[in-house]
């Protein structure tokens, strides 16, 4: 029974880390947007430099244009070295 307890705090310690997290982008970050920062709870699954629009080129063009993201690209090149 207390696996399951710890198991939940941890959950909910990793959420608040995130949402800290993101709070701190949010308030130096030049696009201060005031909604985000009265509701932190919003930040839990929303990224503070993500403008929420899925179209916008700005913040989605790798979904947009079918480009690897900067993760998947570090991801390739990694496997480069060891298939030669």
């Amino acid at each position: 029974m207390s696996d399951d307890r710890s198991k939940k705090a941890q959950r909910l310690h990793r959420t608040a880390n995130a949402i800290k997290k993101q709070l701190r982008i949010a308030k130096q970050s030049v696009w201060h947007n005031s909604k985000l920062l009265t509701q932190p709870h919003r930040m839990a699954k929303h990224h503070a430099l993500d403008c929420g629009n899925p179209k916008c080129l700005v913040c989605h063009s790798e979904k947009i244009f079918n480009k690897p993201s900067i993760q998947e690209q570090k991801f390739i090149e990694g496997h480069k070295d060891e298939d030669s």
